[in-house]
């Protein structure tokens, strides 16, 4: 059975509000691209409030791309019934398949674009994650360092008995000469 001019312009019409949302989407996650790159050099200077505006602008980020993500569930799940595809679980792919080719093709665009994004921002969220573990072990290092600076040490007293230290560095200087 040959779809009808009406079919055609809802599937077209499902296409387009799909299409839509994924280019949204792929604008979105180029920001968080960026977002994340900028993440890396504030690290690394340690600038810490640099870092918790790049931490807030990521974290709306992210909110928008929950909302999109949502919206292009819906969005395929009607196109994937408009077409035949597994509505249940709509893939971009499979929805592509079954489409002509200019709106097939552009799907498989949207879908390698955002699989890449995706990947590369995986790879650098890591890498930002390594760098953070890493300052984590230098500061605790540096503050086990201070606390066993800080902390009584035995030492001889008089008659070779064995004295704890004062707590501040108090006994550096004596008054028994």
């Amino acid at each position: 059975m040959e779809p009808t001019q009406q079919t055609l312009s809802t599937q077209q019409q499902l296409f387009d509000a799909l299409a839509d949302n994924l280019d949204q989407q792929v604008k979105v996650y180029r920001a968080l691209l960026e977002v994340v790159r900028k993440e890396r050099e504030v690290l690394m200077a340690a600038q810490i409030e640099q870092l918790n505006e790049n931490n807030k602008t990521k974290e709306a980020i992210l909110i928008k791309i929950r909302s999109l993500d949502v919206a292009r569930i819906n969005y395929a799940r009607n196109l994937a019934l408009a077409v035949g595809a597994d509505a249940e679980q709509p893939r971009l792919l499979e929805i592509a398949s079954k489409l002509n080719l200019p709106n097939g093709d552009r799907l498989r665009v949207f879908h390698s674009t955002l699989e890449l994004i995706i990947k590369r921002l995986g790879d650098i969220n890591k890498s930002n994650e390594d760098l953070v573990k890493a300052a984590l072990q230098n500061v605790s290092g540096a503050i086990e360092s201070i606390k066993g600076t800080l902390q009584a040490k035995p030492t001889y007293g008089k008659k070779g008995a064995l004295v704890t230290s004062p707590q501040n560095g108090e006994h550096l200087v004596s008054k028994d000469v």
